[in-house]
């Protein structure tokens, strides 16, 4: 009897040993689409500015309620607009990449990849600012190639679990929809400071906001959501 269960005990390990083999390893370089859902943290960020605009009011209403967030700026907008750059630096918020010319991934070989990311980075610092080692593709895309270089230049590439497709100028009532009925811990929520007129942004961040604080939830920075 003794040897029968000894035998069975021998086969369950094996078993958890290969098990614990074959199961494969988080993927090196894959994007992030969210963080640790234990806690009700999100981080909301916006893509494509500064915008002359639209970044100082979002600012202003960010500042409003004390809460962080994290910006994805293209290194082209930050020279044009360089009063609305040095604000978002001066900003407690957090700066990640998001290429140069906001140009389409497919076209980018390797070299003209690394040239949109080091020229946006040192634009950052000119204007005073600090790298967060964040990046995200233009429209969420990107290759195998990119990927690898993306790791080799020690970049985390963020991507989001909810698109409020901000950009279309949806009304603030469909977009506050689309965060309300989908919104959890870890959540990274994708907006945009640079829009074409009419921007409905600012009126839904002005509505979701003050409801998202009311159900519990804390504003984060990306790099403090994946940091857990």
């Amino acid at each position: 009897m003794k040897g029968k269960r000894y035998l069975c005990f021998c086969m369950a390990l094996l078993f958890v040993c290969l098990f614990l083999v074959n199961t494969p390893s988080p993927v090196q370089g894959a994007p992030f689409y969210h963080g640790k859902r234990e806690e009700k943290k999100i981080a909301l960020t916006f893509d494509d500015g500064p915008h002359p605009r639209y970044t100082p009011e979002i600012l202003r209403l960010l500042e409003q309620y004390g809460i962080k967030a994290t910006f994805f700026v293209v290194g082209e907008n930050m020279e044009i607009y360089a009063e609305a750059a040095k604000a978002l630096i001066a900003s407690p918020h957090e700066i990640g990449n998001h290429t140069y010319t906001h140009p389409h991934m497919s076209a980018l070989d390797e070299k003209a990849l690394r040239e949109e990311i080091e020229k946006t980075e040192e634009i950052i610092r000119a204007l005073g600012g600090t790298s967060s080692g964040l990046f995200r593709p233009p429209e969420g895309k990107k290759s195998a190639v990119h990927t690898a270089l993306l790791e080799e230049m020690a970049y985390k590439t963020v991507l989001w679990s909810i698109d409020t497709r901000d950009w279309s100028h949806n009304a603030p009532s469909v977009i506050c929809h689309a965060v309300l009925s989908a919104v959890q811990g870890g959540d990274i929520l994708l907006f945009h400071d640079f829009v074409v007129p009419p921007n409905t942004t600012i009126t839904a961040l002005e509505q979701l906001i003050p409801q998202l604080l009311k159900s519990g939830y804390q504003f984060v920075t990306v790099s403090e959501l994946l940091e857990g």
